[in-house]
């Protein structure tokens, strides 16, 4: 009974250790963030001016249903409205709203449709578009 407990423990320990290696974070993760100006051009004093735009900052809106860690999306059903974002820094799935709304009204009415659905632990996330 005492090996089978040891075997167990090794196999939970094994199967952890191997979730962890098989997504390893990227690069740029690890890096501390560099401002656009800051770091020099090979051959040059300063970076190039950003490029402008004729574009406007508007606001939009999603709807966010869970954050899933350790826990792979494909093996659930999940409603038509949504779809799942790998985040790689933070090494977890969002699952929200594959469209964004101008109107906050449109995301509530979303929102009550999910909870209607069984997604009772959804919120509604800003976020910034450029049109």
């Amino acid at each position: 009974m005492r090996y089978l407990t040891l075997l167990l423990l090794l196999f939970a320990a094994h199967t952890t250790f191997a979730q962890d290696a098989a997504q390893p974070k990227p690069s740029y993760c690890e890096e501390a963030p560099d401002t656009y100006g800051k770091s020099g051009v090979p051959g040059g004093e300063a970076a190039p001016s950003l490029p402008k735009f004729a574009t406007t900052p508007t606001k939009e809106y999603k709807v966010q249903v869970a954050i899933l860690r350790y826990t792979d999306p494909a093996e659930y059903p999940f409603h038509p409205t949504l779809v799942a974002r790998y985040r790689p820094c933070e090494q977890v799935w969002v699952v929200e709203s594959r469209q964004s709304f101008v109107n906050r009204e449109d995301a509530v009415a979303l929102q009550t449709e999910l909870e209607k659905a069984g997604y009772g632990g959804s919120y509604i996330t800003d976020l910034v578009a450029y049109q």
